[in-house]
């Protein structure tokens, strides 16, 4: 990259896109100051207290602690008690000197954990883990065990979470399924945080973008608007640059040729003059040659014809009643499912994580010991598979070393010739296979994959690691490829342009459709439905809201615990405040007595239950309602707690200190109750 010149303004939603390799990342990396700029004179100037937030491609967490579990903030929140504590102990003795110091101290660290969101981060919480897929048995895992995809689904909602001033997100979109991938859009819609973007999802960037850059050859080109005004614009440029490019090629030729009569004329002044002109011509066309852009590295994707390519109506792969059932699980993964492809079919799986995509596509080519029902192939037909994990028998060896592996007859030249096809030029051919990027990864095993003449591809989530000119040329060969395709993605571009038909995971079963928009209608109203019928059966299954709280306790309108009249800075009592005072000692009595008794036995119900399908799907979308009603009730009562806490340097009555303990054990309860149906839901795997 050289002399990049960008400014970010509050509220952007800036994308960045470009062909890997081109600094992205690197450009990331200098704005957080994780590199510096090779130039002395480079500046990068961050508005003063802006809290940023990365979201990194690889993610390396590795911890003991839970994935979710904000130590910071707990920390804090720790601290803030111990330091109340002191306050009420200093109040009582009236020694004013060291309540004033804990006072400084309290308030420095509660305005820490304000600006870590802590006052809200319960509920935020469980927004967020609904909204990105993740359930809770997944969050109170250690991080040590999450799979690269869970880790990083798990460090992009610490990020919302916190939701900083910027955010800087490296493919966020990727290991997330449709239904997150929409969630994070509107949530990136909503935020007034600023968002620079790394992204080869095309729709994503056109729902959230309001400027896209694209960074190529070092330079950084810059339109308002999403990524398809971003390819307008850019080619309207494009063609205007080469036009007025012809026409000044057009008046220096003609310069040429008046500067060589002049010459060949002897006319020395005018020479002179007329190579000056020339000069200046030719300067002019230069400059505007460098605004061209460099042409993307050229991939040459072509899919040879295989054997049995011509006939379409050769059944070649047919099921009957396919389900598959593991150990353990009272209901199959997916019901019984009866299906064919014809030659030169290609259609696109879809569904949200953990539905059985993957497990399907492994089915189909008998894979999946835990498959039953029957499964026909063809015979005489080649079946090439490309999944989400790349592996090579030897990671040691060169990217022309691994295709003579699988080409063991072709010269070194011919396995040149055709990894240039894939974008595997010079020396590239010689880079050790552990060094490769997820993108060249990807590049080299589809040209394995296609050097031995595949009738039926097999294709797992294939735009993943591409960038965006990748993806399109993989597309374009595609869509050119006279076999039959059977490909899992959640890339929407990559869904309208490859597939003619769908084959959708709703509820249980595998349904077809006929394009992308038709499955998320039915998938819409099933989620409605679903969650209706929930409704219906709250009450037989966990108590109304009004059951959890007392009709004392707090609620999304209740003041109970309203300090405006109680804490004056008199030394005078009122009758109310002996009330008030009473009336927050019985709630607490009330409340975590009978109530809370009645509340246990309701929760410990549902390990009675019957376990099936149906009872676990309403219990998982009541339980999340529930989860999220009383985290904004542990919200309501925080911010209670914490206009009680602004009254604490002019109060004089250490009663307050006696209400304040009172209502963090209100919290503390809310919280626990929280906890064990979070827990009562997780041991009878209701959340997954």
């Amino acid at each position: 990259m050289t002399d990049i010149d960008l400014q970010i303004n509050a509220g952007d939603k800036f994308a960045l896109i470009g062909e890997n390799g081109t600094g992205k990342t690197t450009l990331f990396r200098l704005i957080l100051g994780l590199e510096q700029p090779d130039s002395e004179n480079a500046e990068i100037t961050i508005a003063k207290n802006a809290i940023l937030g990365y979201l990194e491609q690889q993610v390396n967490l590795n911890s003991d602690t839970d994935a979710l579990f904000d130590a910071e903030i707990f920390d804090l929140q720790e601290k803030m008690q111990e330091l109340a504590n002191g306050l009420a102990d200093t109040s009582a003795r009236h020694n004013e000197a060291e309540h004033a110091q804990i006072l400084d101290q309290y308030n420095s660290i509660t305005a820490k954990f304000e600006s870590l969101g802590g006052y809200t981060y319960q509920y935020r919480l469980a927004e967020i883990l609904a909204g990105l897929g993740i359930d809770l048995a997944t969050a109170r895992r250690p991080v040590r065990e999450l799979s690269g995809g869970e880790k990083m689904r798990v460090q992009l909602a610490q990020l919302l979470i916190r939701e900083p001033d910027v955010m800087l997100l490296d493919e966020p979109t990727n290991h997330l399924d449709h239904q997150a991938i929409e969630w994070l859009e509107n949530f990136l819609q909503k935020t007034a945080s600023t968002i620079l973007l790394i992204s080869h999802d095309r729709f994503f960037i056109d729902r959230i973008a309001t400027r896209t850059a694209e960074l190529s050859g070092g330079r950084l080109t810059v339109f308002p608007g999403n990524y398809s005004n971003f390819v307008k614009l850019s080619n309207e440029q494009q063609k205007s640059l080469n036009k007025n490019i012809d026409k000044i090629k057009a008046e220096l030729d003609k310069q040429t040729d008046i500067t060589q009569t002049m010459l060949s004329h002897r006319k020395i002044s005018s020479y002179r003059s007329s190579q000056k002109k020339e000069a200046i011509i030719s300067q002019k066309l230069g400059h505007l040659k460098s605004k061209l852009k460099n042409k993307p590295t050229q991939l040459n994707i072509k899919i040879l014809k295989g054997q049995d390519l011509g006939d379409p109506t050769r059944t070649l792969i047919s099921t009957k009643d396919l389900y598959v059932q593991f150990p353990g699980q009272v209901e199959p993964l997916f019901r019984p499912f009866s299906w064919s492809l014809q030659g030169k079919q290609k259609i696109v799986v879809v569904g949200v994580n953990g539905c059985g995509k993957t497990t399907l596509l492994k089915s189909l080519l008998g894979n999946e010991p835990h498959a039953f029902g029957t499964v026909n192939l063809a015979t005489d037909i080649k079946y090439g598979f490309l999944g989400q994990l790349i592996e090579f028998s030897d990671e040691t060896c060169t990217v022309v070393e691994s295709l003579a592996e699988v080409q063991p007859n072709w010269t070194e030249a011919i396995s040149r010739n055709e990894l240039a096809k894939y974008g595997f030029r010079g020396i590239d051919v010689f880079k050790p296979l552990n060094t490769l990027s997820g993108g060249e990864r990807s590049r080299l095993y589809l040209c394995h994959l296609l050097s031995e003449k595949p009738d039926v591809l097999f294709l797992d989530e294939p735009t993943n690691h591409l960038d965006i000119n990748s993806c399109e040329i993989l597309e374009n060969a595609l869509v050119k490829y006279e076999g039959s395709i059977i490909a899992v993605s959640h890339d929407r571009y990559f869904i309208e342009k490859i597939a003619q038909y769908i084959l959708g995971f709703i509820g249980g079963t595998i349904q077809r459709f006929n394009n992308y928009n038709a499955f998320r209608r039915v998938e819409e109203q099933a989620i409605a439905a679903q969650t209706k019928r929930s409704q219906t059966v709250e009450t037989t299954i966990i108590p109304q809201q009004q059951d959890i709280s007392d009709n004392n306790s707090l609620n999304e309108t209740d003041n109970s615990y309203e300090t405006d009249n109680s804490y004056e800075t008199d030394n005078s009592k009122s009758d109310d405040t002996d009330d008030t005072n009473k009336i927050t000692s019985q709630n607490k009595r009330k409340l975590w007595s009978k109530k809370e008794v009645r509340l246990e036995n309701s929760l410990n119900n549902l390990q009675t239950l019957p376990n099936n399908q149906m009872q676990t799907r309403r219990f998982k979308a009541l339980g999340d309602e529930t989860l999220a009603s009383l985290a904004r009730k542990i919200d309501i009562a925080i911010k209670q707690k914490n206009k009680m806490e602004s009254k604490f340097e002019t109060a004089t009555d250490p009663e307050i200190y006696v209400q304040y303990e009172q209502l963090l054990i209100l919290i503390d309860q809310y919280e626990s109750i929280y906890l064990k149906l979070a827990e009562i839901l997780e041991n009878r795997e209701i959340i997954k």
